[in-house]
Order: C-alpha cells, then sequence, then structure tokens
C-alpha cells in the first residue's frame, strides 16, 4: 500500500507551486493561508507574501499592521497574527532556521498537528502522518473508523493506522497523496472509488457503506446575529474605528457600529436612508451574521472618541474584514 500511493501520487499528484520547493518557509506559509481557504484564493496571497516578504526574516521585521493590510480578505485573522509572532520566534530563537521535528514546530503559534507533521515530513523527511480534514475521511473510510474523528482516542487510533502507510524514504509525498486523494477522490458525498489507489484495501468500500464515514459528533447550533454599521464621510475623509484584538475581527479596522436602537433612530431622523442600506450575508464557524451597511448623510457625525479620520491612501495600509473590504471596493473607496 506504501507503493501504491507513491506510484498513484507520482501520476496524479496536483501541480501546486509550493510543491516545487522544500523550503520550510514556503511551505509554512503555504499550510497557514490555506486554513479555511480555497486553493484558487490562497494562492494568489501566498504569491504576494512571498514577493513581499521573501524570508522568515523579512517577514518578522515588518509591523503587524503591514501583514494584517496584507491579508485583508483572507478572514480568520488570528492566522496572521501567530505568522507574526512564529516569525519573530524562528528569527529569535532558531537564528532563522525552521526546526525540523513536528514536536518542535508544534511549539510555534497557530502550528497544530497537522500543520507539523505537514511541514516536517515535506521539508524534513520525518514519517509523521498529517492529519487534516481531507486525511481524516480518507482513513476513516479506509479502516472503517466507527468512533466519531473528533474525539482524542479516535485521532490517536488513525495516526496509528496511518503511519505503517507512510513512505520511510518520501513521508511528504505520503502526506500529500493522502491529501489528493481526499481533494480529488474520496469526497464527501460522491467519492470516485475506483480511481483511488486503496479500492482494494478499504473496508468501507468493500461493505459498500462510504457514505458512512468519518462518524461525526452532532453538530454545533449556529448562532444567529445582526450587526449595523454606518459609513462616515467628511470631505476628503473617512471615519473608520479599530476593532479590540480580542474577540471576533480583533485588531481590524471597522465602520462604525451602531446597536439596534440607534441605527433604527438614524433612519427615523433620515441620517440613514432606507433606499441606501446594503445586507450581506456572512458566515463563520458557529456564526450567521447578518451585516447592515448604510453610508451616514447627516450633516451632524455621531459623537464617538474612538472614530479616526484617513485619506483613500491611508485606507490602503488599514486591514478590513473581508466583507467590509467587498463594499470598500464597490464604493472606490480604497
Amino acid at each position: 500500500m506504501q507503493t501504491d500511493l507513491i506510484k498513484w501520487f507520482d501520476n496524479h499528484q496536483r501541480f501546486l507551486p509550493w510543491r516545487r520547493t522544500k523550503d520550510p518557509y514556503a511551505i509554512w506559509l503555504s499550510e497557514i493561508i490555506l486554513q479555511q481557504t480555497r486553493i484558487d484564493q490562497g494562492l494568489e496571497y501566498w504569491e504576494i507574501f512571498l514577493k513581499k516578504f521573501p524570508t522568515v526574516k523579512s517577514l518578522s521585521k515588518a509591523k503587524e499592521s503591514e501583514i494584517l493590510a496584507l491579508w485583508s480578505g483572507l478572514g480568520y485573522y488570528s492566522r496572521a497574527r501567530n505568522i507574526y509572532q512564529a516569525a519573530q520566534i524562528i528569527v529569535s530563537k532558531f537564528q532563522s532556521e525552521f526546526p525540523k521535528t513536528s514536536s518542535e514546530l508544534l511549539k510555534l503559534p497557530g502550528i497544530g498537528p497537522y500543520t507539523a507533521a505537514a511541514i516536517s515530513s515535506i521539508c524534513f523527511g520525518e514519517v509523521s502522518p498529517a492529519l487534516d480534514g481531507n486525511a481524516f475521511r480518507v482513513y476513516s473510510r479506509l479502516f472503517a473508523i466507527s468512533s466519531p474523528i473528533e474525539k482524542k482516542s479516535t485521532i490517536k487510533e488513525i495516526s496509528a493506522l496511518a503511519l505503517p502507510l507512510l513512505s520511510k524514504k518520501r513521508p511528504g509525498d505520503s502526506n500529500q497523496a493522502i491529501m489528493d486523494i481526499g481533494s480529488t477522490i474520496c469526497k464527501p458525498k460522491k467519492p470516485n472509488c475506483p480511481a483511488c489507489p486503496f479500492e482494494e484495501n478499504c473496508i468501507s468500500r468493500r461493505s459498500g457503506n462510504q457514505h458512512n464515514f468519518p462518524v461525526k459528533l452532532k453538530s454545533i447550533r449556529i448562532k444567529e446575529v445582526d450587526k449595523f454599521y454606518v459609513f462616515l464621510r467628511k470631505n476628503d475623509t473617512y471615519g473608520f474605528t479599530l476593532r479590540p484584538k480580542t474577540g471576533i475581527w480583533g485588531g481590524l479596522w471597522t465602520p462604525l457600529e451602531l446597536n439596534f436602537e440607534d441605527w433604527e433612530l438614524a433612519k427615523k431622523s433620515r441620517n440613514i436612508q432606507k433606499g441606501n442600506i446594503i445586507y450581506q450575508k456572512h458566515l463563520l464557524t458557529h456564526r450567521k451574521m447578518n451585516l447592515y451597511f448604510s453610508d451616514w448623510t447627516g450633516e451632524i457625525y455621531p459623537k464617538n472618541e474612538e472614530i479616526q479620520w484617513f485619506s483613500n491612501q491611508d485606507l490602503k495600509r488599514l486591514a478590513f474584514p473581508a466583507p467590509i473590504l467587498k463594499i470598500l471596493n464597490e464604493k472606490s473607496y480604497i
């Protein structure tokens, strides 16, 4: 099965630009960017980051605000803060050399078991299973794992079963092959089993119950919240507020947020025009956000000490949440 996996990878692997290098910095950036991000979107950001910061040392010397601004549109901004903190640790503690084992990599901010195993196996040849969502699906079907994949005991079981399948000479390619199989063949709803190198060995395939795996715990109820924002414009400047570092959109800039009562009052006083309201739905892991935006049309601006005013050029340096960045582009503010 080791041999079949490597042969399949040599013939069917996805040709991704970060697979043309063993540079741990480039691999690390790709892995962090692709968390919660599609490959086609992440690729553009990966290229921009490498062009702006070609080494981990150059990244460590940047300002956090620069990194957050470059990250604008990707979401989950804690990832950007983590790569900034990790870069500084790698430079100061490891003399700009990446740790070579998954156990050392795990000590860096933002690096979990999957990312650590991916970097160590691809770049340094450590035989360690990289278990992301795709890998869990492949292995749970291959071995018909009946316990929920969220349990620590299940993760340990899958890791132990996966370990012998990794080539000792090419563990990184073995891990990437599993990722590709999960992404292109062993899909959640319509697995293409005849194309899989493990078809004959897959227990769930032989039983015809592939769709029953992986077993998951009951889904968490998604909370729905409403948010109201107004765009402030004074002459050639624009008013925004900086969110606290913790919580949703921590450390990012947003238009002034109003509570529901003030929003309704602004509509009644015509500081907000009802026909000028923009609605956006924004989904997070456990939250659905109903976002309402409008331009402030009143002559008297809301009193808020947290409002800061910026020119068009200034706005290009700020980091905004993805849905707000989209509207700013539509309005040609930036």
